[in-house]
């Protein structure tokens, strides 16, 4: 569905298709496209917690039932997902409106990514404080005359 311009008797032509601009966004090829969806898919639990989960539960085992309901579950939300918010052209807050029994849907996807947004700004803060320490002639962690250390701390 493409959208129309529609002007208003106080704007001129120029004026509202630069307002349209801004409305419609498209992503200028495919592949940007498909790397938002795998970056919105696979998060920091994806990478960290799956091989842990994986060993725990029985290795090759757990990825049968794994896999029967991601396809059974979690492929067909994510499309639906996907396809609401292309049909609609409409962010998650609005999206879900189609029906009262889904509006708290939205809200309850903004509220858990800003929620997820808190614990990456977390790591992301780790990740460079140990980036600039690292700099430092002697490192921090190198050996263990730190008032930190235990007395299992060891030198290899």
């Amino acid at each position: 569905f493409r959208r129309q311009n529609r002007t208003t008797p106080n704007t001129s032509v120029v004026e509202q298709s630069a307002k349209d601009e801004g409305d419609s966004d498209e992503w200028d090829r495919p592949i940007e496209f498909v790397f938002s969806l795998i970056s919105n898919s696979v998060g920091l639990g994806n990478v960290w917690r799956f091989p842990f989960l994986a060993a725990n539960n029985g290795g090759g085992a757990f990825l049968i039932p794994y896999f029967i309901l991601y396809f059974l579950i979690g492929a067909p939300l994510y499309y639906l997902e996907l396809a609401l918010g292309q049909f609609s052209s409409r962010g998650p807050a609005k999206v879900f409106m189609l029906s009262k029994g889904w509006q708290g849907i939205g809200f309850a996807m903004i509220i858990n990514s800003v929620f997820t947004m808190l614990y990456y700004n977390v790591v992301i803060s780790w990740a460079l404080f140990y980036f600039i320490l690292s700099f430092r002639k002697r490192l921090l962690w190198a050996d263990c005359d730190n008032w930190w250390n235990t007395c299992d701390c060891f030198v290899p």
